[in-house]
């Protein structure tokens, strides 16, 4: 990948443009545009869930595991598990964080409580996660994860 700046006079003093050029539009290229997208939303430092009795704050930082269980969400944290209803790809876009990333069709994980990864069954692979959590990375994800980790 080639990067570069270029002066432009005719842009405003608080303008900025970007263009991404390809000889076709690859996953690579779609990664980097999401990314873009991405760099000037403010990812939120706490979310609002709403627990059974209560709406509870959590720190999105605290927020190791993302998994579906029938109709459920789990949110395993550092302090405990919290169970929710709703939808997997709902919730996280109201996290909008980069560092939380899809391992598979039920799963998502925050790359920051992520020990380390170990071969599985199949060309899968097993995250181990802060507090001795454990997750399947299906062979589906597993290229979106080794790029987020820069592998």
């Amino acid at each position: 990948m080639k990067y570069s700046f270029e002066e432009d006079k005719l842009l405003k003093s608080d303008e900025i443009e970007v263009v991404v050029k390809g000889q076709s539009l690859t996953q690579e290229a779609q990664n980097l545009l999401d990314y873009l997208e991405m760099y000037q939303q403010d990812s939120p430092k706490l979310i609002p869930i709403k627990a059974i009795d209560r709406i509870q704050l959590l720190k999105v930082a605290d927020i190791i595991l993302i998994d579906v269980n029938d109709s459920q969400l789990i949110l395993e944290t550092i302090n405990g598990n919290f169970k929710i209803t709703e939808r997997l790809y709902r919730f996280s876009e109201r996290l909008n964080n980069p560092d939380f990333v899809q391992v598979s069709k039920h799963a998502v994980i925050n790359i920051n409580h992520l020990d380390y990864l170990e071969d599985g069954f199949s060309g899968s692979m097993t995250a181990f996660l802060t507090n001795q959590l454990k997750v399947s990375v299906s062979r589906k994800y597993l290229k979106n994860l080794s790029v987020r980790l820069g592998l």
